[in-house]
């Protein structure tokens, strides 16, 4: 799925010419010149494991600030999404303004699913070779973000790992290092590598969840293979450029000599390798620049190594990471090199099981650290009013981990649980320590807020939409009309819509919760008129049919509710929402291959992935994440698209008319 979805990055981000100047800068606004505000966001944070957990002692910098100041539950946005909410916090607008509604977006003349963050106008070559036209790269998240308007006002701002920040927005009086929706030299959110003696022929290529699987092939105990790069944009296929790597196996000594482009290290088995640099030539004008490092998982009896997804290089990116745009390599220069990918966790190799438990732990915390290195760096050496760090490893983490806090799940494993099973713990208690160091830069003019985007659940069960749709004659495959077929025949055919009937399909579902009416004059073989009374009953009949849904292993409903596009967006950009949005129950969650178009089997499928914790199509009544604050707030009920106008008031900055949110006073 990333390496379809995201190949166009990879193009794209290639050749981009950005110019990145600094502009003049303002003076302050501010009545108290030492008043500041440092934002810290937690993605994912659950408000109840959050309760838990402190009421138990284990997050005693959490418990202090608590004490002193506020915890509520934060609202969040529909659907309950990273991109969607993190767009809100940044605009304090809601989904139809700033424009993102999933990660994914459909195109409506070709049903294909596309990625929702960006878009990309492709490169110009001449003779297949010089460049004539670099391609753009466009955030398509649209609103103001309140760092802006406080730059702009005159309030120096430092904002680091920010979601939705690629390209960078140049901040006339501050800093940015961009966060998610940054990609991998590959153009993906995070191709990993892994290379093993006993994959088979039948095995090797690409995994369905963002992994490349190569072959070794021992000769004398040296392997010679390769690391496939990005594309060429030069080529009119897209050949990916790959670069060699020679692997020595030591047995005797159960290590494994790496030697990449004149480096080389020997690592012992079951430990990490330093970060390597990758340089992928393109052609005489073009060479991308990228880092990585190697775990061995094995030396006997196989030989096994993973590579973890190679990020642009910070100190050297291809295309700026930062505004201005060598912050991104100040940066590296202090805490030395640091994941630049968006999606910097390793939860796919976790997820098809190429790496296990403690190597995702182990790569999870350490590169926490150095974002925490990041932000304690500009803490002691910046001057920054305003500071806004985003963290996303309590997100990955509850993902990948949820099993072992839930004996009801279908992957938990009481082994183990024994080991693993205060992983979540573990990360929310760095998240602790990281609030504690904070705190220590706070004087009595300061302020400090911790908010989460969103809260999780378990992930028991997939709900495959399409089939269901299918089932209740809303959408209609090819061959459904001949009698010879079985119901089974018709489904199970991959992904991306391959063998629906679009001509007697009323309506269809793609990404995490959403459904769409084939609508006349907007799909390319749109069958329903919007302004029909088709297109209400229809509406109508799929949200009753979908809330009465039972799961008949338990008899419970499955759906929590159904909202239409109007009830939930409104603004500029509300008409690219899905007609509906799908919530689920706790428990339950939207298939991977719902996602993606599919239409297999079953209506109903047991999760036995290890991605077992979800929030993406939960329901917003009791996904809420957390907001934290060392001040007494009078008020409550606030919602994540109220960050953005309190921060703006604290600075006495202005309030668009157009923000959704509503200021609370920090003071």
């Amino acid at each position: 799925m990333a390496d379809q979805s995201g190949q166009w990055i990879g193009i794209a981000v290639l050749l981009l010419l950005a110019f990145l100047g600094t502009s003049c800068q303002k003076k302050s606004n501010l009545k108290n010149a030492g008043q500041k505000l440092i934002v810290l966001g937690f993605d994912g944070v659950d408000p109840n494991l959050l309760q838990q957990w402190m009421a138990q002692g284990h997050l005693p910098s959490i418990q202090k600030l608590t004490a002193q100041g506020t915890f509520q539950k934060l609202g969040t946005t529909n659907p309950p999404e990273s991109p969607v909410a993190w767009a809100s916090f940044a605009t304090g607008l809601n989904p139809g303004k700033h424009g993102i509604f999933d990660f994914l977006k459909r195109n409506p003349q070709t049903y294909y699913p596309e990625i929702a963050l960006v878009e990309r106008e492709p490169p110009r070559f001449l003779f297949n070779w010089i460049p004539i036209r670099g391609p753009k790269i466009t955030n398509n998240r649209a609103g103001t973000p309140f760092y802006k308007t406080l730059a702009d006002f005159g309030i120096k701002t430092t904002v680091l790992r920010m979601p939705l920040e690629f390209p960078p927005t140049e901040l006339s009086n501050g800093k940015i290092l961009g966060g998610l929706s940054i990609p991998d030299i590959r153009g993906t959110w995070g191709t990993f590598f892994y290379y093993a003696s006993d994959l088979t022929r039948w095995e090797v290529g690409n995994t369905e969840f963002g992994g490349k699987l190569v072959r070794l092939e021992l000769k004398d105990s040296v392997v010679e293979t390769e690391v496939e790069g990005p594309a060429n944009p030069t080529q009119k296929n897209f050949t990916r450029v790959s670069i060699p790597l020679r692997l020595e196996l030591d047995r005797e000594r159960n290590r494994v000599k790496i030697l990449l482009q004149g480096q080389e290290e020997s690592v012992p088995e079951r430990q990490w390798s330093r970060w390597f640099d990758f340089t992928f030539r393109i052609n005489a004008f073009l060479k991308i620049h990228g880092v990585g490092r190697f775990y061995i998982l094995e030396t006997f009896p196989e030989l096994k190594v993973y590579l973890c997804p190679i990020n642009f290089d910070p100190r050297n990116p291809p295309v700026p990471l930062s505004y201005p745009k060598n912050f991104s390599a100040q940066l590296a220069k202090v805490v030395g090199i640091y994941k630049t990918l968006g999606w910097a966790h390793d939860t796919w190799s976790l997820n098809e099981e190429k790496v296990d438990e403690q190597v995702f732990l182990e790569d999870l915390l350490e590169t926490m650290d150095k974002y925490a290195a990041l932000l304690y760096h500009e803490l002691s050496t910046d001057s920054a009013a305003c500071t806004v760090a985003v963290f996303t490893a309590t997100d990955s983490v509850s993902h990948v981990f949820y099993r072992l806090i839930d004996p009801q799940h279908p992957r938990y494993d009481a082994r183990l649980a024994e080991k693993y099973g205060d992983a979540i713990l573990r990360v929310y208690q760095k998240m602790d320590q990281i609030i504690g160091q904070v705190t220590k830069h706070l004087d009595a003019t300061s302020s400090l807020m911790v908010v989460s985007d969103h809260g999780f659940h378990s992930w028991r069960k997939g709900f495959n939409t399409n089939t269901w749709l299918v089932e209740n004659g809303f959408m209609k495959l090819k061959g459904s009309d001949d009698r010879t077929k079985i119901l089974d025949d018709l489904f199970s055919q991959g992904s991306f819509f391959p063998n629906v009937d679009w001509a007697g399909t009323q309506a269809y579902a793609l990404g995490l919760g959403q459904i769409y009416i084939n609508l006349k004059g907007r799909e390319k073989y749109g069958t329903v008129s919007k302004n029909s009374p088709d297109y209400e009953s229809i509406r109508e009949r799929i949200a009753q049919g979908l809330k009465n849904f039972v799961d008949p292993d338990n008899g419970e409903k499955v759906i929590e509710n159904v909202y239409k596009a109007e009830e939930i967006f409104h603004g500029d950009h509300a008409n690219h929402a899905a007609d509906l949005q799908i919530s689920f129950r706790p428990g339950y969650r939207t298939s991977w291959q719902t996602s993606l178009g599919a239409v297999p089997a079953g209506v109903l499928v047991a999760n036995l992935k290890k991605w077992s914790g979800d929030h993406c199509a939960s329901d917003v009544s009791d996904t809420q994440g957390i907001f934290l604050c060392n001040r007494k707030l009078s008020t409550a009920g606030h919602s994540i698209l109220d960050i953005a106008p309190a921060t703006l008031k604290y600075f006495g900055a202005p309030i668009s008319t157009e923000i959704d949110g509503k200021a609370f006073d920090l003071r």
